[in-house]
């Protein structure tokens, strides 16, 4: 076909140099010539789409021409009121389904070659289904005077989308099979990570004495928030306050002349030597009669840090000294992390440094929250359990000394996360070795301890009325019973229907009662706080609980419980209450 037009181009041009040459004939050669390029375009035109081709010598045709709602239907349509086009290629009418489905006729027609393409192939194409458009579109058209009147064509049900096959479901289905099998193994993966991260951070912990409940529950999570773990410098507070340490510590020279080896709960002795450099104070949370009670940031964990007033050192020395005693880690006794001494404003600073536990004391925790009984004997057996080990002897090569608090009371109980309770403040602490230097008259034994010393409402009626005998240690064991007891009234007021929280006495002794009110009161009267028992229906395990107060706060002291038979009673109740939950080691669940 090109050979063809390149042979035509070559006629012509000899043709027309012909005619300058001035060939007879030059008129009928012109018109041949002009028939011949006309015949080169519809060879192009040819070539561009048959069907332009089949339509160049078609005649001219008149249409209607109408939009819905202005088009009727039917056999009988004569075009009344219709406009008309004229001088078509052809006319169509059509059919369309929009979107809401409702149905939208058409009459028109068109005059250019290049709107077939575009309107009546458009049928042919949509008789295979398509994803958005299949069977809402069908145009007919036809070529005569007014051919597209009559009937609209209707959209055939068989251009929808087909139903999809079971091939193509089970494909689909084998996909999200496969999918959920990939997130299980993803989410094992992670379960499998995180559980390693924690057994490594539990492995750690255990290393610096750390609670390995500490992050394990969320039973009070709500009190919670991620600042109180969260120790990063310039949080909340700004940059924090640093510890500048003046010069080198005498804690090496004063630990290496105690009898302990150094090697108790504590971190190793030369890391303790630093530990105030390392130690951000972000925040005070506490004032005492021995100073103040900071929240410091220790490598982005919180830790509490307990700073002595320089005039009492010796209860510095005694509390760093109780901590450092070998075998004292455990769940239910406050975890030590290091002492130091450092300067601040040229002021000297003895510091102790502990975990930091956000719910605060047992006497802040019963002020804001009410109790189950489960909860209730979870914080009465965590703090028995504490006191045992502090009362027990340990023998063996390095042994553990038998402790007595001497200062037992709710505000020295802190409340850990998981609902337990942890004994805090060792500071008026004595061993059997503190006792004994009373009469033992040799140059280098420790003083003995004074009997007043301690919080008057919590005293033991021997220590108010000076009857207590002062050599004796297990003297003071009893003194920590009768305040046990003081404490656990405390919590049982707490429970459910439960009464207001209070200290003890408060119906008979000032805020700051002296020392001859509370001898008046538990000496002279012989009073004591009235078990929280409910008058009308009284529980077995509420009953049990008012008869162990009232042995262990007897007014004779060889009377009272030891920690371990107070352990065992507890747990007797809880195995016979149905709300507290026991486990195979017969413990409360934490």
């Amino acid at each position: 076909m090109a050979d063809v037009v390149i042979v035509r181009y070559l006629f012509t041009f000899l043709f027309l140099n012909a005619c300058h040459a001035g060939i007879p004939g030059l008129d009928n050669l012109e018109q041949d010539g002009a028939t011949i390029a006309q015949s080169d375009n519809h060879l192009k035109d040819d070539l561009l789409s048959i069907d332009k081709k089949m339509m160049v010598h078609q005649p001219r045709y008149k249409c209607y021409q109408c939009e819905s709602p202005d088009c009727d239907e039917g056999d009988d349509f004569e075009g009344e009121g219709s406009q008309m086009c004229e001088e078509a290629l052809y006319c169509f009418k059509s059919t369309v389904r929009a979107s809401d489905g409702a149905l939208r006729h058409s009459r028109g027609c068109s005059s250019k070659r290049d709107h077939y393409q575009f309107t009546c192939r458009t049928t042919q194409t949509s008789q295979r289904p398509r994803k958005r458009h299949a069977g809402q579109l069908n145009i007919t058209c036809c070529q005569g005077d007014l051919c597209n009147a009559g009937r609209f064509p209707a959209l055939s049900p068989e251009l929808a989308v087909a139903p999809l096959s079971a091939g193509v479901w089970k494909l689909w289905l084998s996909v999200a099979l496969a999918a959920l099998a990939v997130g299980a193994v993803g989410g094992a993966a992670v379960l499998a990570l995180r559980r390693s991260h924690r057994l490594r951070v539990s492995r750690a912990a255990q290393k610096l004495g750390a609670d390995s409940n500490y992050f394990s529950s969320n039973m009070y999570s709500s009190h919670v928030t991620s600042a109180y773990y969260e120790g990063v410098e310039g949080s909340q507070n700004g940059p924090g306050l640093h510890a500048v340490a003046a010069g080198d510590s005498t804690l090496r020279e004063y630990l290496e002349c105690s009898v302990t080896s150094g090697s108790g709960s504590g971190l190793p002795l030369m890391v303790q030597r630093t530990l105030a450099k390392q130690v951000s104070l972000i925040e005070r949370i506490g004032k005492g009669r021995y100073g103040e009670v900071w929240r410091g940031s220790w490598y982005a964990d919180s830790v509490a840090v307990k700073i002595f007033f320089s005039r009492d050192e010796a209860s510095w020395r005694r509390e760093t000294e109780i901590y450092s005693t070998v075998l004292l880690r455990h769940d239910n006794i406050l975890a030590y992390i290091g002492s130091d001494m450092t300067s601040r404003n040229s002021c000297t600073q003895l510091w102790l440094i502990t975990h930091f536990h956000p719910l605060g004391s047992l006497y802040e925790h019963l002020s804001r929250t009410t109790l189950t009984r489960h909860q209730m004997m979870l914080i009465c057996l965590s703090i028995v359990n504490g006191l045992l080990h502090l009362h027990t002897d340990i023998h063996g090569t390095q042994g553990k000394p038998a402790i007595a608090h001497r200062d037992i009371k709710s505000k020295n109980i802190l409340v850990k996360v998981n609902g337990e309770c942890c004994i805090a403040d060792l500071g008026l602490a004595v061993t059997r070795r503190h006792v004994a230097g009373a009469g033992a008259g040799a140059p280098h034994a420790p003083h003995a301890p004074d009997a007043r010393q301690g919080t008057r409402r919590y005293m033991s009626p021997e220590v108010l009325d000076l009857s207590m005998n002062l050599q004796c240690f297990e003297s003071y064991r009893r003194c920590d019973i009768y305040a046990l007891a003081l404490v656990f009234w405390e919590t049982c007021r707490r429970v459910r229907p439960a009464r207001e929280h209070r200290p003890p006495f408060y119906e008979l002794a000032p805020a700051d009662p002296s020392f001859d009110d509370m001898r008046k009161i538990v000496c002279v009267d012989n009073a004591r706080p009235e078990p929280p028992l409910d008058p009308t229906d009284p529980h077995p395990t509420m009953v049990g609980m008012a008869n162990l107060m009232r042995e262990c706060w007897h007014q004779n002291p060889s009377v009272r419980l030891p920690a371990l038979r107070i352990k065992k009673t507890l747990l007797k109740l809880a195995a016979n209450d149905n709300s507290i939950r026991l486990n195979e080691d017969n413990e409360v669940y934490v």
